[in-house]
């Protein structure tokens, strides 16, 4: 007779903080270092012993990416939002003291895989808080008083003890996050949930590698309202490509964007990449590693997006006639050339909202867009 072998049961999911691990972020240095000598932490912490090595390499990546969200609250003073709501299973993002408010707000999406405030889990290990996660990015956006919301698109599901994680440091049963299962469904669901309704005037995001497809998204989709509030983006080392864009988001792409590529060239030159549908230049960063390119490029972006604020908000028009909205820069397209079937104006203007209808027959206007 034959008898099936029992599938092995998950081992259970054991959470540490960096302190159990023996190890801390020097907050001067935004090192990671061990708690008991000071020493910053070294990859060959265990000599040739390569499985110790990568044992305590991977056991440090999750609780590091946990504290920078401690150090986003304590040191930044930054506050969690749940999304969707703290009701149900969710995911933290997090926005400076009245952010939501200023006039002028800075939105930071982190790219693939990672957790909320996260470039990539190596940097944030081996080369500290600087130059692996949001915190500076934060701490120059808030010196120029603009109001900063850093997203949080991987962490798509909620473990058995109600905390959310992404895909890549869990294992066992798992809930997804209603409305932000994927990345792309996450950013759209704060914009048309958060962003697009707040009393910013002005937005401006910044988007590094996959982040950069989910904010095309938003352009694609919601194209009359997201550039109606919308004033740029700073794409840094982006994937993103513009495939399918009709003519007006191409020509509000071309004036309101830019794209910092991972290069070893002098930082800000010029280079050819036709696929990004906007200005594109070297980062910068002469390291082997192109995780640091957020960090090299970082002065070069914050300015990129002061000139966007000073500029306003670009108003694209297939008519002859043009807006004379003061702060406002128009262009008309009636006449352009292009490619892309963009005959239907139906086409380039915002999906209508969707009326919910919730227990007991009450139809609610759920301000909802395509992918919501």
């Amino acid at each position: 007779m034959f008898i099936r072998p029992r599938k092995p049961e998950p081992e259970p999911h054991v959470r540490h903080t960096l302190s159990e691990l023996g190890y801390e972020f020097d907050l001067t240095s935004g090192k990671l270092r061990n708690s008991s000598t000071g020493e910053p932490y070294e990859y060959s912490a265990f000599g040739t012993d390569k499985k110790k090595n990568a044992e305590l390499y991977q056991s440090l990546l999750a609780p590091a990416s946990r504290d920078v969200y401690r150090v986003l609250q304590s040191d930044l003073g930054m506050e969690p939002i749940a999304v969707p709501d703290s009701r149900q299973p969710h995911c933290n993002i997090y926005v400076t003291p009245g952010g939501l408010t200023k006039k002028h707000l800075v939105v930071i999406v982190t790219g693939h895989g990672v957790s909320g405030g996260v470039w990539a889990w190596n940097v944030l290990v081996k080369e500290g808080l600087r130059a692996g996660s949001v915190i500076e990015y934060v701490r120059g956006c808030v010196k120029r008083g603009y109001g900063v919301l850093v997203l949080n698109p991987n962490e798509n599901i909620v473990a058995s003890d109600g905390l959310s994680e992404t895909f890549n440091t869990y294992v066992g049963h798992s809930t997804p996050i209603h409305g932000n299962e994927t990345p792309d469904e996450h950013v759209g669901y704060v914009w048309s949930r958060i962003i697009r309704g707040s009393a910013a005037e002005a937005v401006a995001f910044v988007a590094y590698n996959t982040a950069g497809i989910a904010v095309i998204d938003l352009l694609r989709y919601d194209f009359a309202r997201f550039i109606g509030k919308s004033v740029g983006i700073a794409f840094i080392d982006s994937v993103h490509s513009t495939f399918r864009l009709e003519r007006g988001a191409l020509a509000w792409l071309d004036l309101a964007a830019k794209q910092w590529e991972n290069s070893a060239e002098p930082a800000d030159s010029l280079l050819e990449d036709d696929r990004v549908g906007c200005v594109s230049v070297s980062a910068g960063n002469s390291s082997d590693c192109r995780e640091l390119a957020p960090m090299a490029c970082m002065e070069s972006v914050l300015d990129f997006i002061s000139s966007c604020f000073e500029r306003g908000t670009i108003e694209i028009s297939l008519d002859n006639e043009l807006s004379d909205n003061d702060g406002t820069e128009s262009v008309d397209l009636s006449d352009a050339e292009s490619g892309t079937d963009t005959d239907a104006i139906d086409d380039l203007t915002a999906i209508d909202s969707i009326q919910v209808v919730q227990p007991g027959g009450h139809v609610v206007d759920d301000g909802c867009i395509g992918w919501d």
